[in-house]
């Protein structure tokens, strides 16, 4: 029905364009078209009252504009969202006096992703093998296949108020700057639960962080207060220099039970098994960083004294490294000395592997990384170290490390 209207529609158009075009040559013939148009007209009129449309109904409604596609926002930097791990298997040998030799192979997986909530505050997540131990993430291959642990390592948030100044809390990766990237006072794999202040300006630098060590219901909390301030200069011969100090106030640790899982790591203890000393860490630092060729050399010293004991209150590392691992072929080669006595530093915080980890350790590790290919590096560590001497029981202890290094 509504193809018959259109066509009658289409039949007057086509009789007015006609009698436009046409020349008539008489009154009569204007009289005929006009007939013709009027019965063309009477017809479209019973055909609209027979279907009950008109047609200005027939012609087809505009059609309304398509909704705007979702708008893709142009890239402005970094995306949004981000996500990154690695994973790292590890053969290991102890070799330790008066103690049967050990071999065991460990794993350290970590999977972390991080978001962008405006243009300067960023939050993330960090999950890690390794149970609850604050300064390892390394998980033994044993336990009859079992389920191995995940925890979370990091969840933090961090805001750059300025250029120079930014803020952190939550779990968090270290915020104090380590000398060639040395254990001497903090693990590598220590994240503190707080919230940190750092300050970059110019050639100066500054760390500061308040720090939840232990919370107490009954009594009061163990705290860290801890800041930093250095000197960073970069000299026109490519030579980088960086030089600081720190301080390292912990709050009711003396008489309180050793962090984590009670044991002292070397630390003094009194008859009851509680901290004997207090620890206030007094710290020093440099490096130094040049490129005389094509390979990086850097050079370290770290030192560091308990000014609350009254005896082996000390402790110093020294090292270099030739090199970097920066894509397939290339290597780094480093070498460090570290003496750290009983109660220089709080035991339980620093390198886990270096004599066994804790403290009343001295001696020697090298290490070198080569990488295979892009996110695949292999490396090796080995500890020629001493332990023991304050306690009087020094001894030997030396230890292997293979790695197997995965990073995306």
């Amino acid at each position: 029905m509504h193809k018959r209207v259109h066509l009658a529609v289409v039949a007057v158009c086509l009789a007015l364009a006609t009698a436009a075009g046409a020349q008539p040559s008489s009154t009569t013939e204007i009289a005929a078209i006009r007939g013709e148009i009027a019965a063309l007209v009477q017809r479209l009129e019973r055909l609209e009252q027979a279907t009950g449309v008109t047609a200005a109904a027939a012609e087809p409604a505009p059609t309304a504009s398509p909704p705007p596609a979702p708008q893709v926002l142009a890239a402005t930097g970094e995306p949004a969202v981000r996500f990154s791990g690695d994973m790292r298997y590890r053969h290991e040998s102890i070799n330790e006096a008066g103690v049967d030799e050990r071999s065991r192979h460990r794993i350290r997986a970590r999977f972390g992703v991080a978001a962008d909530v405006g243009d300067d505050v960023r939050v993330g997540l960090t999950l890690a093998t390794g149970g609850d131990d604050p300064v390892s993430a390394n998980q033994t291959l044993d336990g009859g296949f079992d389920r191995d642990s995940i925890g979370v390592d990091r969840a933090f948030f961090s805001w750059q108020a300025t250029e120079q100044l930014s803020f952190i809390g939550g779990k968090m990766a270290n915020p104090f700057f380590r000398p060639g990237n040395h254990h001497l006072i903090y693990d590598g794999d220590l994240n503190p639960e707080g919230l940190a202040l750092r300050f970059a300006g110019g050639n100066w630098f500054a760390n500061y962080a308040g720090l939840w060590v232990e919370e107490r219901a009954a009594a009061d909390d163990s705290l860290l207060l801890g800041g930093q301030f250095g000197y960073r200069r970069s000299l026109d011969n490519g030579m980088r220099v960086t030089a600081g100090a720190g301080y390292y106030d912990y709050l009711q640790t003396q008489g309180q039970t050793p962090f984590y899982d009670g044991s002292p790591n070397g630390n003094r203890v009194d008859a009851a098994g509680n901290y004997l000393n207090d620890f206030n860490e007094a710290q020093l630092f440099a490096e130094l960083s040049l490129k005389p060729g094509d390979r990086a050399v850097t050079v370290f010293a770290d030192y560091v004294t308990n000014t609350e004991a009254d005896e082996a209150n000390g402790g110093f590392a020294v090292g270099a490294s030739l090199g970097e691992v920066s894509r397939p072929g290339t290597w780094r080669l480093g070498y460090a000395y570290q003496d750290l006595e009983a109660d220089a530093v709080i035991a339980t915080f620093t390198d886990s592997d270096w004599a066994g980890g804790g403290t009343d350790g001295k001696g020697h590790v090298v290490e070198f990384n080569y990488g295979l290919r892009d996110r695949l590096v292999f490396g090796f560590r080995y500890f020629l170290n001493e332990r023991g001497a304050f306690a009087g029981d020094e001894h030997d202890y030396n230890r292997l490390q293979a790695d197997i290094n995965f990073a995306y």
